[in-house]
């Protein structure tokens, strides 16, 4: 029988501060696109994490 993995949320980026709900990780908000990546891309590096967009625009990283 194959295990299910599942993945854990190590922190979130948007752009939209009325998206951010006390949701027990890190969320940074940023104020245009471009930062918004960058911020995803360097937490991700540091969490060693994967990086993922959503369709509401929210950035998420989750553990590898």
């Amino acid at each position: 029988m194959k295990e299910s993995q599942t993945r854990s949320i190590l922190a979130m980026v948007t752009l939209d501060e009325k998206l951010i709900l006390d949701a027990g990780v890190p969320t940074f908000l940023a104020p245009d696109k471009k930062t918004q990546e960058k911020i995803a891309s360097e937490t991700a590096r540091v969490l060693g994490g994967n990086v993922y967009g959503l369709a509401n625009g929210v950035i998420i990283i989750t553990q590898e």
